[in-house]
């Protein structure tokens, strides 16, 4: 395991989830965890969590959607442990505009706006902030968190898509435009991961529809994009910078009738 005592690392959406998998093994390998979320319960059961562990941590209750929140959020982490060297944006909008956000005719200016506000300002207005404090030990690490829904267009959720889009691209610029400056800009782009909210909230048909498209023999959970984010936010991946890593069991990485490949393609072996 990674040495990262001395490091500081701050999560962002980490009262559950990934966000919250990602904090405790931040912590588990000697890093001083600065947790974000706007579910302050949730995010102070994770604080002492890690604290129980013996492992240095900071909660900050703080909306990445607002930026004076992001710049608060920012300077609380430098404040305490004066320096940053890694971000992972991960917090996203999601549940509270999913209904909303359908399709362009008809998803609203508000779902639009919050969706953006968390999603890629959120990540941008992070990113600012925390590059001088980063510069002043010489460099740091960014990685942004998202969806495989930034890549392929589906019927629904198109604010969400194109968020992510924007957050990878994001990625890229931010690579080339600091990377001689000390700072590696890597995203994440997660497919379904089986947390306890979706466990939670899918049918066992959608269930057995994704599953149907992966290629290997079960869905991910939390500790397995928790593992990739990690490496990438650490020394071990300071090779790598201007890439979005696909951790999706597959599914991006077929046909889109491979589920169907015995009708489509008969002569193929099974």
């Amino acid at each position: 395991m990674v040495d990262w005592n001395g490091k500081v690392a701050i999560v962002t959406g980490a009262a559950q989830g990934v966000g919250r998998a990602v904090s405790l093994r931040l912590a588990e390998m000697g890093a001083s965890v600065v947790v974000n979320d706007i579910q302050e319960e949730k995010l102070e059961s994770v604080a002492e969590e890690i604290a129980a562990g013996g492992g240095s941590v900071h909660a900050v209750v703080a909306d990445v959607g607002v930026q004076s929140e992001v710049e608060k959020l920012v300077a609380q982490a430098d404040i305490t442990f004066g320096r940053i060297d890694s971000l992972i944006n991960n917090a996203v909008a999601y549940g509270g505009v999913e209904e909303a956000d359908v399709n362009v005719e008809i998803t609203p200016d508000d779902a639009w706006e919050r969706t953006f506000a968390v999603n890629f300002y959120g990540a941008v207005w992070a990113t600012r902030y925390a590059i001088p404090v980063m510069q002043r030990s010489g460099g740091g690490v960014i990685v942004n968190v998202g969806s495989t829904s930034g890549f392929s267009g589906d019927t629904v959720h198109v604010a969400y898509a194109a968020s992510m889009a924007a957050k990878y691209s994001l990625t890229r610029s931010v690579a080339t435009s600091h990377g001689k400056r000390g700072i590696r800009v890597n995203a994440v782009a997660s497919g379904l991961i089986l947390s306890p909210t979706a466990k939670q909230n899918l049918s066992p048909d959608k269930l057995e529809a994704y599953n149907a498209n992966l290629l290997v023999d079960d869905f991910g959970e939390t500790a397995d994009l928790a593992s990739v984010i990690t490496f990438l936010a650490g020394r071990e991946s300071r090779y790598v910078t201007g890439q979005t890593i696909i951790v999706d069991g597959g599914f991006q990485a077929h046909q889109p009738w491979h589920a169907q490949n015995h009708i489509v393609h008969p002569q193929a072996p099974i």
